[in-house]
């Protein structure tokens, strides 16, 4: 009986690891793991060998995960061909007027599989139900939709746009950005378009104009000809080459864009100018599968300068260790610690 106990205590104690060990991966996959995440991370698996044995076990679980996407795709290559197609008709309470636009880069996160795309394993990524938008892209997804005759959106990495026709002021296309960055590019005799980014009406003229989100604040650039951005305190007019950051502090000034960087996207190359390595690692992160974390203040302090190809950016980590000596600890599914 003793011995039962002992086993029955056991069995507990390993279950309970094995949850503990599952959160530690969902929260390096969530997109939202810090510094001080990566320091209690080392600490509670330096507890004991049965604490290092549990994560190696959660990432085995997550390679297994990876493994039954790539299974799925081999089986049903015509649900690989056209995934949002394949999961809109497995997602029946799914409002099949949506569109889904994720493609391999979504499909290499391990969520190509149906099953798992509806009821996710783990919580490893959002249920279908989560995904709500109109328009999307996963990580590292960049995509061009057109509205309608001579009105183009371009999404970038990590965006999300809902579409309600009809409903802006002029009685054309309403578009608000729910996340990420999106460009618009409104031709001559185009329709009325108006977008919307918080408390922001954004309203082009011909031309281009990119909003970005970042937090709670938004960045809205104009590319090319003209754009009003109606704000709850006043209405800025924006030219040619010039951008504002709103938020609930209000307006900044009107600056200057840095069209190489700020359009860099669309080449396909991310561009740093002295940024502090914190925000680069960020910026990295919107991109690239997995996620990057900092384990070190007085690195994150460091500044990055530099042109990186947004489809090898693991080119970006190796150059971080080079120059600040940084030590990279990789594990599976994309996850580096930098310290």
């Amino acid at each position: 009986m003793i011995s039962n106990m002992a086993d029955d205590d056991s069995e507990v104690l390993a279950s309970r690891l094995d949850e503990e060990a599952r959160a530690w991966v969902r929260r390096l996959r969530s997109g939202a793991a810090t510094r001080k995440d990566a320091r209690q991370l080392a600490q509670w698996r330096a507890r004991g060998p049965s604490h290092a044995q549990a994560f190696e076990r959660a990432k085995r679980e997550w390679q297994a995960i990876g493994g039954v996407a790539q299974a799925h795709q081999r089986l049903f290559p015509e649900a690989a061909a056209a995934p949002g197609r394949a999961a809109v008709q497995a997602a029946v309470a799914v409002d099949t007027r949506r569109r889904w636009l994720l493609g391999a880069g979504f499909a290499s996160a391990g969520a190509a599989a149906i099953a798992a795309v509806v009821h996710p394993p783990l919580a490893l990524w959002p249920s279908w139900s989560e995904l709500v938008a109109d328009y999307r892209t996963g990580t590292g997804q960049q995509a061009t939709v057109t509205l309608a005759a001579d009105v183009e959106l371009m999404l970038n990495t990590q965006t999300s746009l809902a579409v309600q026709p009809g409903a802006a002021a002029g009685g054309g296309e309403r578009i608000r950005l729910i996340a990420g960055e999106a460009t618009l590019r409104r031709g001559p005799g185009a329709p009325f378009v108006e977008l919307v980014a918080g408390e922001l009406r954004i309203v082009p003229g011909v031309g281009n104009v990119a909003v970005w989100r970042q937090d709670e604040r938004y960045r809205v650039s104009c590319i090319e000809g003209r754009v009003e951005v109606m704000h709850p305190t006043r209405t800025i007019a924006l030219r040619e080459g010039e951008q504002i950051w709103c938020g609930a502090t209000g307006v900044s000034p009107v600056a200057q864009v840095d069209m190489a960087q700020t359009q860099a996207w669309r080449r396909g190359e991310l561009v740093f100018r002295a940024t502090p390595l914190s925000e680069a690692v960020d910026e990295i992160n919107r991109y690239r599968n997995g996620r990057v974390v900092l384990a070190s203040d007085s690195l994150a302090r460091h500044r990055l300068s530099g042109h990186f190809r947004i489809n090898a950016l693991d080119e970006a980590i190796e150059q971080i260790e080079v120059l600040f000596g940084a030590r990279a600890t990789r594990w599976p599914g994309g996850i580096v610690m930098l310290g």
